[in-house]
């Protein structure tokens, strides 16, 4: 299927009118067609491509919340049928109106709310559980704000994700800066600089200081760019075998002091808030986890997920299921006194409340170790720098001294 945009003559009462509309049909024959079938005589039909950098300047989050917002203002007075279709004629910006095209003629084809908004390709597959839950269960109005909810907060945890990894990167390309620096810049200056001292013992300490610098610098330099390259080469495996929770990146990610604990918690935090919005938005349990699934990549949130839906499916009582690590025991015995999904939504809400408390400490002590780590890091830099320094200071007053014995 093409977004196409078509010029075409419709004759009325002996005039000829000219008129433009928008198609999303998948080639130009077929637009071609469905002119000829309602009786308009085609003149230009060209392809609308959508911009190069749609996922960025148009798709983003914060117009999945205007949407889902707009959608419940109009959806308080009309169907939501209609109320998503006043929103795709009311639009303005050109962008937006070709992406609305696929949505527009889903809606006027006689589709569902839930499939013209699919195909929107806007929403991730939790809300559009909701939404479509929703809508067969005919509470589609009631969900709108679950949705809306869930978009938010995935928002701010992603804000939260990209600030912490920008100020990390901003002080490690400092840090290597600076030790490159020293090590290709000031250190090789002071070496062809030399000593203006006339003294062998002058002459052979500032020689012996140099080699002290360049080795520890380099030293240095190859242990922190180390850190930096063998962090990112991790974290890279890590992220494309996401999926496999036994991928040893997997393993030893669970095993990480503090790092660990607050994947886990964060990730426990989410998935749990995740499943009591789609619990209360009407989606069955077994399509539940199987959203969470796909959107959980921590390994140990990932594997209780997994085998939960896997007992679940086995014949297991939920509560019975569910009831196992990584949740401690406080939050084994609230599951484990569920007696209706609605009790179960409400657990998995005070789980989530608690989880975002616990990450909040390892986040407190992550971020004391981190800068910690900096500081140390950094500490050395600067020492290094400050013993180049001496030595250049050094060398000076050597020369000095030659220069009055002289």
């Amino acid at each position: 299927m093409k977004l196409f945009h078509a010029k075409y003559a419709q004759m009325r009462h002996g005039t000829v009118n000219v008129m433009e509309e928008d198609f999303y049909l998948p080639d130009q024959h077929s637009v071609r067609r469905q002119l000829r079938n309602n009786g308009f005589f085609p003149i230009n039909i060209r392809e609308q491509k959508p911009p190069l950098f749609e996922w960025a300047d148009v798709r983003s989050r914060a117009w999945q919340v205007q949407l889902l917002r707009a959608l419940r203002f109009q959806g308080a007075t009309a169907s939501a049928g209609t109320a998503l279709l006043n929103i795709i004629e009311g639009e303005s910006d050109p962008k937006r109106r070709i992406a609305f095209l696929p949505t527009r003629t889903v809606l006027k084809g006689g589709g569902s709310f839930s499939e013209a908004l699919r195909a929107l390709r806007l929403l991730d597959a939790a809300t559009m559980a909701i939404i479509t839950a929703g809508e067969r269960a005919g509470d589609l109005k009631g969900v709108i704000q679950h949705a809306i909810e869930h978009t938010e907060e995935k928002g701010k945890q992603t804000k939260i994700i990209i600030t912490a990894l920008s100020w990390l990167s901003f002080d490690i390309v400092n840090i290597i800066g600076t030790v490159w620096g020293a090590q290709f810049g000031f250190i090789p200056y002071l070496k062809s600089q030399g000593t203006k001292a006339t003294d062998p013992q002058a002459i052979e300490k500032f020689n012996h200081a140099i080699t002290i610098a360049t080795w520890v610098n380099m030293t240095l330099l190859v242990v922190i760019s180390a850190i930096a390259f063998g962090g990112a080469s991790f974290a890279a495996m890590y992220w494309f075998n996401r999926q496999n929770p036994y991928h040893f990146t997997s393993k030893w990610m669970m095993k990480m002091p503090i790092m660990s604990a607050y994947l886990r918690n964060i990730s426990m935090k989410e998935s749990s808030k995740l499943v009591q919005r789609l619990l209360n938005g009407k989606v069955p349990l077994a399509d539940a986890l199987d959203i969470i699934i796909e959107s959980v990549y921590e390994p140990a949130s990932r594997l209780y997920w997994t085998e939960s839906k896997a007992r679940i499916m086995a014949g297991m009582d939920p509560s019975r299921a569910l009831s196992r690590w990584p949740l401690v025991k406080g939050e084994r015995d609230q599951i484990m006194t569920i007696q209706s999904v609605d009790q179960l939504a409400e657990v998995y809400q005070a789980i989530a409340d608690e989880r975002g408390l616990m990450a909040k400490s390892d986040q407190r002590r992550l971020a004391l170790l981190g800068m910690m780590t900096m500081m140390g890091l950094a500490g050395a830099t600067i020492l290094v720098m400050i013993y180049l320094l001496m030595v250049q200071n050094d060398s000076f007053l050597d020369s000095l001294k030659g220069l009055r014995g002289g």
